[in-house]
């Protein structure tokens, strides 16, 4: 009887037979591959996006007559009733819109505390400048003015403007003979939906000593 050709591989030790592959599954993995990848990527940009809200920026100055240029330090530490004091504030629009700014400037007790929620009341304050406030519409600053706001002077921003300080009858109720008090600078926003200014939450301060003479 003739023998048969065997079409049998012989494995020797150590051999591997090679794998078929299966393309079905290898498609399947790779759509489930890509539709996780996807979903993580649409989660990222949702949930996880580093948007930068607009902001306003309020800060103290003084004036260097040496070096004719304002400062960020050397600001009064005390007022008399017979001598005031001088001070710069400015203001900075970064809110990425045209901002109607008003600032309030309030003389109060040291111990009272401040909030960016809510303003000074008028119980636990005097308003320095109840007729002649400080207003003024400014346009916003751009990306680049924002990342690099050294400037004293721009279309954004309120120039340095000069608040003096001061000691009379109405503060010195409020204070109750107390040799220490806070003048507080508060920024407000005007609000076209209710057609008034509102409190920003924007404020800084010093702490001033106080002399009644």
């Amino acid at each position: 009887m003739p023998k048969r050709n065997s079409n049998r591989v012989k494995l020797k030790p150590g051999n591997i037979l090679p794998r078929k592959f299966n393309t079905t599954k290898i498609i399947t993995s790779l759509i489930v591959i890509f539709t996780i990848g996807s979903i993580l990527i649409i989660v990222g940009s949702v949930f996880f996006s580093s948007t930068k809200e607009g902001f306003s920026e309020l800060s103290l100055l003084m004036y260097d007559d040496v070096q004719e240029t304002y400062k960020f330090e050397g600001y009064p530490i005390n007022v008399f009733r017979s001598v005031n004091r001088t001070v710069f504030f400015m203001v900075k629009n970064f809110e990425d819109k045209v901002a109607y700014y008003q600032l309030q400037v309030k003389a109060t007790k040291l111990s009272q505390n401040t909030s960016t929620v809510s303003p000074l009341s008028t119980s636990q304050s005097q308003l320095m400048y109840s007729k002649d406030t400080y207003e003024k519409i400014l346009s916003p600053g751009t990306k680049s003015e924002k990342e690099g706001n050294s400037l004293f002077l721009g279309h954004y921003i309120w120039e340095p403007t000069n608040v003096t300080l001061f000691l009379d009858p109405q503060i010195e109720a409020v204070l109750e003979g107390e040799f220490e008090m806070k003048i507080v600078f508060e920024l407000w926003i005007f609000e076209t939906e209710t057609n008034q200014f509102v409190y920003s939450g924007v404020f800084t301060f010093l702490e001033i000593e106080v002399f009644y003479w």
